[in-house]
């Protein structure tokens, strides 16, 4: 039987999301980014890749500030009503593979020759490692900027690359 509030009393669901610090969250948004931060200390000797800008100046702004409020909210927004769930064991795991296989590539890149591939997967991976950190955060407003980053970057790396 459902039950009504009392006549004058109003009653609010607890609010799912609040602004705070996910560690986890964090430590995700930093694991990536190892690779990013050896290649501005050390960047190859002999590049001779240009660089994965779009010719549209707005769609390189559009992926910036998605990137940047898609790493504010995974890092900044917690989900209060966060569950363990066999699913979340999954997305882990598939963000594991995605990741691994990130970390993989940025040594092939700087080991083997440049593929156009290469670069594609290298854009494919992280993309689909932040929507499954998303996904195993709850954090479903990240989603929103983290799909609009994978879209603007995979379709940049392949206009320039393929």
């Amino acid at each position: 039987m459902l039950s009504r509030p009392l006549e004058g009393k109003t009653t609010h669901p607890p609010k799912k999301y609040k602004f705070g610090f996910s560690p986890v969250g964090f430590i995700a948004v930093l694991l990536p980014m190892i690779p990013n931060v050896l290649w501005a200390l050390l960047p190859p000797v002999a590049s001779t890749l240009p660089a994965n800008g779009s010719a549209l100046p707005f769609v390189d702004a559009a992926g910036t500030v998605s990137q940047s409020l898609m790493i504010a909210l995974l890092i900044l927004l917690v989900n209060k009503r966060r569950r363990p769930t066999t699913r979340k064991k999954v997305l882990a795991a598939v963000a594991a593979v995605c990741l691994i296989g990130y970390l993989l590539l940025w040594m092939l890149y700087f080991t083997a020759p440049i593929t156009p591939i290469l670069l594609l997967l290298m854009a494919v991976l992280p993309c689909s490692y932040f929507v499954c950190v998303g996904l195993f955060l709850e954090n479903y407003p990240s989603l929103i900027p983290a799909s609009l980053f994978a879209l603007i970057h995979i379709a940049t790396t392949a206009t320039n690359y393929l």
